[in-house]
């Protein structure tokens, strides 16, 4: 996991106010920070692949296992000889409080989503994802801005879908599902994410791209109209 921005709680609850009543005390008494935690690159799924029990038994949502397995064993062996209350939350965890990631990426600098519908890494482009919240007791140091993955783009990633569902206006969710249901390589692979042009050499190998677009397949998640970017 080596992707890790900090968040003041005022950080946090600015960036949540628009959506939701969500603060950071509210999931943490005393909480003073958050770090965002995401993994760049394809080094988290191949240690997950290669060496998890999760990725061999059988049961449901591996990589989501595998992930709360790793992340509360390393916040507690980090923070817990250090006296740091802290608290978990994950991107795959659909109780409530739900956490607004995507917003929180923003508040740390990143960009709002582009044409692909995910917020590019500068350095990792799109292969990178949102891992988990650990929201401490402490302030933590801050770091500069992560920075926007778009800015000045030309955008391949719009031409290079065959079934148009990359735009600047925003990525269309049924027509990429409608796509992936007839025709290959779309059902495990992605040619739009491929051609963009940031990270390329932290891209996911061939068996972790397919392992995620199966695991998004439309029979497994509901589909909505159009993701708007703005």
């Amino acid at each position: 996991m080596n992707v890790v921005a900090p968040l003041a709680a005022a950080a946090f609850d600015a960036a949540c106010a628009p959506v939701s009543s969500l603060t950071l005390n509210g999931l943490l008494a005393g909480a003073r920070a958050a770090a965002i935690v995401g993994s760049g690159g394809g080094a988290f799924f191949d240690r997950f692949a290669a060496a998890s029990p999760e990725a061999s038994d059988g049961a449901p949502n591996p990589l989501d296992r595998f992930t709360a397995r790793v992340a509360t064993a390393a916040a507690s062996e980090a923070l817990a000889p250090l006296g740091v209350s802290h608290a978990l939350y994950f991107p795959f965890d659909w109780a409530e409080p739900r956490i607004p990631f995507q917003r929180l990426g923003r508040a740390a600098g990143l960009g709002a989503p582009g044409p692909l519908g995910l917020q590019i890494h500068p350095v990792y482009g799109p292969w990178w994802a949102y891992r988990g919240l650990v929201v401490v007791d402490r302030a933590l140091p801050a770091r500069p801005p992560i920075g926007d993955g778009c800015a000045g783009c030309d955008a391949p990633c719009v031409g290079a879908c065959p079934a148009h569902a990359v735009s600047r206006a925003g990525f269309d969710v049924a027509a990429c599902h409608a796509r992936r249901m007839v025709a290959e390589p779309c059902r495990l692979s992605c040619a739009a994410r491929i051609a963009c042009i940031r990270g390329p050499a932290h891209r996911y190998s061939d068996a972790a791209l397919a392992f995620h677009m199966a695991a998004s397949m439309p029979n497994r998640l509901p589909v909505a109209n159009r993701l708007r970017v703005d």
